[in-house]
């Protein structure tokens, strides 16, 4: 590619930004990437070893998006098929958020399994936004189907990711189902909505004329050179086909040790061999155990007492000898630093990336491998593609012992001298615009799971999620988990197959193969509540669907500081309080239970009271206490008004203000003036139907000064007929299509059916509804009119926020 004048410029421009973010300048490559980007020529892929610093695509996207280089995507997706790995480009992505000045900074949020906390990305769609996530994740909100997204939800999540994004799909040969499936999406978006939408994906090994990779600079680069060119030998040990994988393993992790290495990794294909291999070493000596299937805030405490000790940048301070046994999690994007290695036999792609892990820096001139494998039938995990990798390994190893070197530029040499076989992607469905129609349609119940289109025909069934509460020792614990509803940091993902068979070996991977198992329903003589980000139901295991959000009894055991551990009895940390709330209940706080069950049985309590409670569970400001009847969540003290009623605002203030914000949206967003005329009125009128003297009498108002939002009158709902909704009396008002639909639509209703029960004379004035519905997707296209819906709805959403705060 020629460089101009202009080009290197920008490339100064970003040098100088990157270097005041990290404190060191850029790779050559990711400065002529900045300056490709700035130039309007976006690479369709990154072609980059491990250790090269691809995460730094996102300070491009930023740098360019502050600088105003053509047309960048308001949001960046950045999927990861790990789950650990998504907290560690979280946390990269937060710390060169906290080094910008706070106008420039974009929100974050990661997206990797139940219901999510991170939800500010969603508060203003003008505000740029990086989202890291699984496949799962991102992909199901994408299909208007989220995992742990609500179905009024849906479109709003569906919207926001169908337009101004650009998906970053890191090592992509994890992901070629879902890879085949944005490139569906692409063609099925529509033209209406020009906003822009890419897919760059990421690999060491891809290639194509659209790809941006190193340059000879890159490899004359003394930091790059020393981690390009340092010596990984491998050596290959062919087990016997009696032999047991889990003993071989520790056995060579040993011999390692006894060769002097310290900081030894052990990575394992299935997350039950990865805990045996852990418990047989932690038996004798210092052990770690890395996998995916952990909660956040497990995680969070293991990895501040463990990534100190084996983290990149940590070896000058000096590290103690320590087994770090980890599963494919390890895989991609951890930012580890091993001085030995020893594994499974895995595909070469992964093995490559397993790899990448070991001297990272290249610190080391040599860190050595070892490659276990015993020939099986069928790999549970990754099929003939072992099998296939152990026999090229073989071919191309030398030596004696046998050993291939699995350094980065030698490595490349080989392949290049003895192509590797070709490693399968699982076969997907194509999708359809029939299926796109089908899952748009949020308000009826489909029962299309869109796996296969994530993951592929060949993968098992995706996760579930599972938090474990002590309150579900009470009969009936529904209004306490209303209260406090499951959060991110304390939710496992497991396979839901491993769910119904809780003994099952599974791997580590998103939507993992495995056999079908027979249900073991014996575990489940105690109650499984599912939380669905609205409501909360008790449900049989038999009930269980992908996605869920369940909780249990840490009696059940199933869950310990590692993570997922099946096979333990346990009682299982309550994790569910946190910074924002404490829950008192005498089973959550044993230490305060006397004080608790006395406020209980006591015929009058104060507020004041539970706060002061509050304070000795460790909560440092609290506020608004919920009552339940066998105890209480309190808040922590926010802007909030602290009663339980809304505060009175009127109706023509709110839906002039939500007229305002909904133009403003649309403006900055950057849609065409037709469209922000239209989003505008319907701002204005999405609440026109609360003007019925019924519903004024509903929340306290009058015909005269109509309210929007009220404290609430006398009469309660008895003077409505039943059904009746106040968006569909709004909507009844208007004749323009898209502008009635959006009016209706703003409570996430109306695609296509209108609530059950309608109020009939409403029913009547609205009966072409579907029809409607149907002729506007075709004209926006699936994703352009669930986003119009969500800048409507995100505008009512700031604006009663702002309403309900304090002075």
């Amino acid at each position: 590619m020629t460089t101009t004048r202009e080009q290197t410029a920008e490339s100064a421009d970003f040098d100088r930004w990157y270097r005041q973010r990290h404190g060191y300048p850029p790779f050559p490559w990711q400065s002529a990437l900045a300056a490709r980007v700035a130039a309007g020529d976006w690479p369709e892929a990154l072609s980059a070893p491990t250790g090269c610093g691809k995460t730094a695509i996102v300070d491009v996207w930023l740098w360019a998006r502050l600088r105003g280089h053509g047309v960048v995507p308001r949001r960046l997706v950045y999927v990861i098929d790990r789950r650990l790995v998504v907290d560690g480009v979280g946390d990269y992505v937060e710390r060169l958020i906290d080094s910008l000045p706070v106008s420039d900074r974009p929100g974050l949020a990661r997206l990797r399994g139940g219901i999510t906390i991170d939800e500010d990305w969603l508060a203003d769609p003008r505000r740029p936004a990086v989202l890291v996530s699984t496949i799962d994740q991102v992909g199901s909100r994408l299909l208007f189907s989220g995992y742990g997204v609500s179905p009024r939800s849906a479109p709003i999540h569906a919207g926001l990711l169908g337009n101004d994004v650009l998906f970053v799909l890191d090592e992509v040969h994890l992901a070629q189902p879902f890879l085949r499936t944005l490139a569906h999406i692409q063609a099925l978006r529509g033209e209406a909505i020009t906003l822009p939408w890419r897919v760059l994906v990421m690999s060491a090994t891809w290639t194509g004329e659209r790809t941006h990779g190193l340059t000879d600079a890159d490899l004359a680069h003394p930091v790059l050179a020393s981690r390009l060119r340092g010596a990984k030998p491998a050596r290959l040990v062919k087990l016997r086909k009696d032999a047991r994988r889990e003993r071989a393993l520790v056995t060579e992790a040993r011999a390692m040790r006894a060769a002097g290495a310290g900081v030894i990794g052990v990575v394992c294909n299935q997350v039950a061999r990865a805990r045996a291999v852990f418990e047989a070493l932690h038996a004798e000596d210092e052990a770690v155990l890395l996998t995916g299937r952990v909660r956040p805030g497990d995680r969070a405490a293991l990895l501040e007492t463990t990534l100190p000790r084996i983290a990149v940048g940590r070896r000058e301070a000096g590290r103690a000898p320590l087994y770090v046994v980890a599963t494919q999690t390890i895989e991609v994007g951890a930012d580890l630093d091993l001085d030995a290695l020893v594994t499974e036999c895995a595909p070469l792609s992964a093995l490559r990336q397993r790899a990448g892990r070991l001297n990272r820096v290249g610190a080391l001139g040599s860190a050595p491998m070892a490659i276990v494998h015993r020939l099986d039938k069928h790999d549970p995990v990754y099929g003939p593609a072992v099998d296939d990798a152990w026999r090229w390994l073989s071919k191309v190893a030398s030596g004696k012992p046998k050993h291939v070197d699995f350094g980065l530029v030698t490595m490349a040499a080989l392949m290049d001298a003895e192509p590797p076989p070709e490693e399968s992607a699982p076969a997907s469905p194509l999708l359809l615009d029939a299926h796109v129609e089908m899952l748009s349609r949020t308000g009826i119940p489909h029962g299309v799971e869109v796996a296969p289109w994530l993951h592929g025909w060949e993968r098992g069934t995706p996760d579930v999620y599972l938090c474990w509460r002590a309150e579900l020792a009470d009969p009936d614990p529904s209004a306490a988990l209303r209260l406090a509803p499951p959060i991110r940091h304390e939710l496992l993902a497991v396979p839901l197959h491993a769910l119904r068979r809780w003994n099952a070996d599974i791997a580590d991977v998103e939507g993992t193969v495995s056999a079908q198992h027979p249900r073991d329903t014996e575990r489940w003589g105690r109650p499984l509540w599912r939380w669905d980000g609205e409501t909360v139901s008790r449900v049989s295991i038999t009930e269980v669907r992908v996605g869920d959000t369940l909780v249990l009894s840490p009696e059940v055991g199933g869950c310990d500081r590692y993570g997922w551990a099946p096979d333990s009895s346990a009682t299982v940390v309550d994790l569910g309080d946190g910074e924002r709330r404490v829950r008192l209940h005498p089973k959550v706080h044993p230490e305060l239970a006397e004080e608790i069950l006395a406020l209980l049985d006591a015929e009058t309590t104060t507020t004041e009271q539970w706060r002061a409670l509050a304070r000795r569970a460790g909560l440092q400001r609290p506020g608004r206490v919920l009552a339940h009847a066998r105890g209480c969540v309190v808040l922590a003290e926010s802007a909030w008004s602290s009663d339980g009623a809304f505060r009175p605002v009127a109706l023509a203030d709110h839906s002039g203000t939500v007229g305002a914000r909904a133009e403003a949206f649309a403006r900055g967003v950057g849609l065409d003036g037709e469209l922000v005329d239209v989003l505008r009125r319907a701002g204005c009128g999405h609440d026109l139907g609360k003007a019925d003297p019924r519903w004024q009498a509903v929340v306290g108002g009058d015909i005269d000064t109509p309210l929007a939002k009220g404290p609430g009158g006398d009469h309660g709902w008895l003077t409505l007929p039943r059904g009746w909704r106040h968006e569909m009396a709004s909507a009844a008002r208007q004749r323009e299509p898209l502008l009635r639909h959006l009016v209706g639509a703003h409570h996430g209703h109306g695609r296509p059916l209108l609530p059950c029960a309608p109020d009939p004379a409403l029913w009547h004035r609205l009966d072409d509804w579907p029809e409607v519905f149907a002729t506007l997707q075709r004209r926006f296209g699936p994703w352009g009119l669930a986003y119009l819906e969500a800048l409507l709805r995100l505008a009512d959403w700031s604006v009663s926020e702002e309403e309900q705060r304090c002075d």
